[in-house]
């Protein structure tokens, strides 16, 4: 049963860590820049260096359990976030909400790249260093 258990949380990891890679990769998705808590309301936090669960929810544990969310992230809608200094804490939370799990690109263009929801990769690029 421990390995089973193993085998399914490896299997999660790496399917969640598509999504951590690919997400500044891709730079779809968004980003709140006037979040002062980014941790608040994630499902789950991912180490973007290793692509390993840091943590997830109660919630979350449970759909990936009954196969309501697939290992690789299919059926996952919400927060994920991204732990880049591997201190465990979300250093930023990335939405993956909407129609092809994004905010649409026109709502993300709009308004300040550093104020309000943004793409994540103008957000890096413009507003972080």
């Amino acid at each position: 049963m421990r390995l089973l258990t193993r085998t399914l949380g490896a299997t999660i990891a790496a399917g969640f860590a598509v999504i951590a890679v690919a997400t500044p990769a891709l730079a779809h998705e968004c980003v709140n820049a006037s979040k002062q808590n980014q941790a608040a309301g994630v499902q789950i936090v991912i180490d973007a260096n290793t692509g390993a669960i840091v943590w997830t929810t109660p919630g979350l544990a449970n759909r990936l359990d009954h196969g309501l969310v697939s290992p690789d992230g299919v059926g996952f809608h919400g927060l994920v976030g991204l732990d880049f200094n591997g201190d465990g804490v979300t250093d930023v939370a990335t939405y993956i909400v909407g129609p092809d799990d994004e905010i649409p690109p026109n709502a993300q263009a709009n308004g300040d790249p550093c104020h309000g929801i943004t793409n994540i990769g103008t957000f890096f690029e413009e507003c972080v260093g």
